[in-house]
Protein backbone atom coordinates (compact mmCIF):
# COMPACT_ATOMS: atom_id res chain seq x y z
CA UNK A 1 0.00 0.00 0.00
CA UNK A 2 1.36 3.43 -0.89
CA UNK A 3 2.27 5.89 1.83
CA UNK A 4 -0.44 8.29 0.65
CA UNK A 5 -3.10 5.59 0.98
CA UNK A 6 -1.84 4.67 4.46
CA UNK A 7 -1.81 8.30 5.54
CA UNK A 8 -5.34 8.80 4.21
CA UNK A 9 -6.57 5.66 5.96
CA UNK A 10 -5.00 6.75 9.26
CA UNK A 11 -6.50 10.22 8.92
CA UNK A 12 -9.97 8.76 8.43
CA UNK A 13 -9.60 6.32 11.32
CA UNK A 14 -8.29 8.93 13.74
CA UNK A 15 -10.52 11.79 12.60
CA UNK A 16 -12.64 13.74 15.04
CA UNK A 17 -15.98 12.36 16.16
CA UNK A 18 -19.20 13.52 14.49
CA UNK A 19 -20.59 16.87 15.61
CA UNK A 20 -23.39 15.19 17.54
CA UNK A 21 -20.81 13.93 20.02
CA UNK A 22 -19.09 17.27 20.54
CA UNK A 23 -18.95 19.47 23.60
CA UNK A 24 -18.37 23.17 24.13
CA UNK A 25 -14.75 22.60 25.19
CA UNK A 26 -13.89 21.13 21.83
CA UNK A 27 -15.61 23.98 20.02
CA UNK A 28 -13.79 26.52 22.19
CA UNK A 29 -10.45 24.87 21.41
CA UNK A 30 -11.20 25.23 17.71
CA UNK A 31 -12.24 28.87 18.22
CA UNK A 32 -8.68 29.48 19.40
CA UNK A 33 -7.30 27.73 16.33
CA UNK A 34 -8.39 27.36 12.72
CA UNK A 35 -12.15 27.69 13.39
CA UNK A 36 -12.81 25.09 10.69
CA UNK A 37 -14.56 22.63 12.99
CA UNK A 38 -16.59 25.26 14.84
CA UNK A 39 -17.57 26.90 11.54
CA UNK A 40 -18.86 23.61 10.18
CA UNK A 41 -20.65 22.83 13.42
CA UNK A 42 -22.42 26.20 13.69
CA UNK A 43 -23.45 26.32 10.03
CA UNK A 44 -24.59 22.68 10.12
CA UNK A 45 -26.56 23.26 13.33
CA UNK A 46 -28.29 26.31 11.85
CA UNK A 47 -29.12 24.47 8.62
CA UNK A 48 -30.56 21.54 10.59
CA UNK A 49 -32.54 23.85 12.87
CA UNK A 50 -33.92 25.72 9.87
CA UNK A 51 -35.06 22.48 8.23
CA UNK A 52 -36.61 21.10 11.43
CA UNK A 53 -38.36 24.40 12.09
CA UNK A 54 -39.77 24.42 8.56
CA UNK A 55 -41.04 20.85 8.86
CA UNK A 56 -42.58 21.47 12.27
CA UNK A 57 -44.37 24.63 11.18
CA UNK A 58 -45.57 23.10 7.92
CA UNK A 59 -46.84 20.00 9.69
CA UNK A 60 -48.63 21.88 12.44
CA UNK A 61 -50.04 24.59 10.16
CA UNK A 62 -51.27 22.09 7.55
CA UNK A 63 -54.33 19.95 7.96
CA UNK A 64 -53.52 17.06 10.24
CA UNK A 65 -55.83 14.09 9.72
CA UNK A 66 -55.87 12.60 13.20
CA UNK A 67 -55.35 13.45 16.84
CA UNK A 68 -52.40 11.03 16.99
CA UNK A 69 -50.71 12.77 14.05
CA UNK A 70 -51.29 16.11 15.74
CA UNK A 71 -49.63 14.82 18.92
CA UNK A 72 -46.65 13.54 16.94
CA UNK A 73 -46.22 16.89 15.20
CA UNK A 74 -46.49 18.75 18.51
CA UNK A 75 -43.69 16.62 19.97
CA UNK A 76 -41.61 17.24 16.86
CA UNK A 77 -42.29 20.98 17.03
CA UNK A 78 -41.25 21.04 20.68
CA UNK A 79 -38.05 19.17 19.90
CA UNK A 80 -36.95 21.83 17.43
CA UNK A 81 -35.82 23.87 20.43
CA UNK A 82 -35.78 27.60 20.82
CA UNK A 83 -37.61 29.93 18.48
CA UNK A 84 -34.89 31.99 16.81
CA UNK A 85 -34.95 34.73 14.20
CA UNK A 86 -31.61 35.60 12.63
CA UNK A 87 -31.61 38.90 10.72
CA UNK A 88 -30.82 38.47 7.01
CA UNK A 89 -27.93 40.95 7.16
CA UNK A 90 -25.93 38.80 9.61
CA UNK A 91 -23.55 36.51 7.75
CA UNK A 92 -22.22 33.15 9.00
CA UNK A 93 -18.78 34.57 9.85
CA UNK A 94 -20.40 37.08 12.23
CA UNK A 95 -22.46 34.35 13.93
CA UNK A 96 -19.38 32.14 14.31
CA UNK A 97 -17.45 35.06 15.83
CA UNK A 98 -20.30 35.77 18.23
CA UNK A 99 -20.46 32.08 19.18
CA UNK A 100 -16.71 31.92 19.84
CA UNK A 101 -16.99 35.06 22.02
CA UNK A 102 -19.88 33.41 23.89
CA UNK A 103 -17.78 30.30 24.54
CA UNK A 104 -14.78 32.38 25.63
CA UNK A 105 -16.89 34.33 28.13
CA UNK A 106 -18.56 31.17 29.48
CA UNK A 107 -15.72 28.70 30.17
CA UNK A 108 -17.81 26.79 32.73
CA UNK A 109 -19.80 25.37 29.79
CA UNK A 110 -16.81 23.41 28.46
CA UNK A 111 -18.26 20.01 29.38
CA UNK A 112 -21.77 20.86 28.18
CA UNK A 113 -23.00 19.15 25.00
CA UNK A 114 -22.56 21.44 22.00
CA UNK A 115 -26.25 21.11 21.10
CA UNK A 116 -27.29 22.58 24.46
CA UNK A 117 -24.80 25.43 24.15
CA UNK A 118 -26.05 26.27 20.65
CA UNK A 119 -29.65 26.30 21.92
CA UNK A 120 -28.68 28.72 24.69
CA UNK A 121 -26.52 30.91 22.44
CA UNK A 122 -29.12 31.29 19.70
CA UNK A 123 -31.96 31.82 22.17
CA UNK A 124 -30.08 34.63 23.89
CA UNK A 125 -28.74 36.32 20.76
CA UNK A 126 -31.49 35.86 18.19
CA UNK A 127 -34.88 35.92 19.91
CA UNK A 128 -37.92 36.54 17.76
CA UNK A 129 -39.98 39.67 18.32
CA UNK A 130 -42.95 39.00 20.56
CA UNK A 131 -45.80 40.64 18.65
Amino acid sequence: MSSIAVATLLAVITSKSPTGFSDAGRLLDDCRGSRQFVSGYVIGWLDKWNRDDFLARRGIAGSIPSARAMTNWAYFGGSVGVDICIPAQIDPAKIIGMFCDFLTHNPTLKDTPAEDVMNTFTGLNFPCDKK
